[in-house]
């Protein structure tokens, strides 16, 4: 999801940094956070994790399927912001719908995004587990659920919040799919075995997904690498994504662009010279599941 509103929002929280104290600590028992969501199936009911790609931005955050169940804080803090659409029923709707923010101290904010048009008045203090708000499916969403956000540094670092909260179940490993080659807007499947004709650079995809408890779970990946001929092309975390010269990067320093295309993970552009060559694709989940496959493919150079 995306607004351009709510990164101004986040910009101005991350300038005003100098006024609070700095981070001393992000561990996670040093934060002792609880799902914001309260219910016994929250491994069943992640629906989408940190770091997948919406298109054109990485998600920043945790989906939890829902509606109109309670939300609650997951830990003390102060009200930071809420942005509710009866605040400004002739306004257009943000992508993030009913909002409620909330400032841990030391520097971390948690954020509550779709919530249900109906909500009560919150004080300035907030305790941990005070119900904040109600699952809705306002803003930009295509069914009733939570989008959590957790962030450190004063908002300049949005971090996977699995990192912090109560541990889910997941023992699969991610499923990798096929190999593409983009030519323009048209792409093609390399299977291994397969002889290709390459004029010029193009970029290389591959399908990674995730799946949790559920097998219809459909989640990305925290950790991908991608090896040329036994040589490392690239190598991406999605623990966290930083805001430095005007964009989202993520912890490696990759731009959006730079790590997906059409919703797959980017290889790299390639230049294959004529022969075979092997791409290797190692992606492992958030729970340190696993997957490995090869494709060992043929070029012909026409130029």
């Amino acid at each position: 999801m995306k607004s351009f509103t709510l990164l101004y929002l986040l910009v101005f929280l991350i300038h005003c940094k100098e006024f609070f104290p700095s981070i001393q600590s992000q561990d996670k028992k040093h934060w002792n956070f609880t799902w914001p969501v309260h219910t016994d199936q929250i491994s069943d009911r992640v629906s989408s994790v940190f770091g997948e790609s919406r298109w054109d931005h990485f998600h920043n955050g945790v989906d939890i399927s829902s509606y109109l169940e309670k939300v609650h804080s997951i830990g003390e803090g102060k009200l930071l912001y809420t942005r509710y659409s009866s605040d400004d029923p002739f306004h257009e709707e943000w992508g993030s719908g009913d909002t409620v923010w909330i400032d841990h101290g030391k520097g971390a904010y948690s954020a509550y995004y779709h919530l249900h048009p109906s909500h009560g008045n919150l004080g300035i203090s907030i305790q941990n587990g005070q119900e904040i708000g109600i699952t809705g499916n306002t803003g930009h969403s295509s069914g009733g659920h939570l989008h959590f956000v957790l962030s450190l540094e004063y908002g300049r670092k949005i971090v996977n919040p699995l990192i912090y909260l109560p541990s889910i179940v997941d023992e699969t490993a991610p499923l990798i799919g096929g190999l593409f080659v983009h030519v323009g807007e048209s792409y093609t499947n390399i299977n291994s075995g397969d002889s290709i004709s390459l004029s010029d650079t193009f970029p290389f995809t591959v399908l990674i997904q995730d799946s949790g408890v559920r097998k219809s779970q459909r989640f990305g990946v925290q950790n991908v690498q991608f090896n040329l001929n036994g040589k490392p092309v690239q190598k991406s975390n999605f623990n966290s994504i930083q805001f430095e010269n005007e964009d989202w990067l993520n912890e490696n320093g990759f731009k959006f662009n730079d790590l997906f295309l059409r919703d797959r993970y980017l290889v790299g552009n390639l230049a294959l010279p004529s022969g075979e060559h092997t791409i290797e694709v190692v992606a492992t989940d958030f729970h340190g599941n696993m997957a490995v496959k090869s494709f060992t493919f043929y070029v012909t150079r026409t130029k």
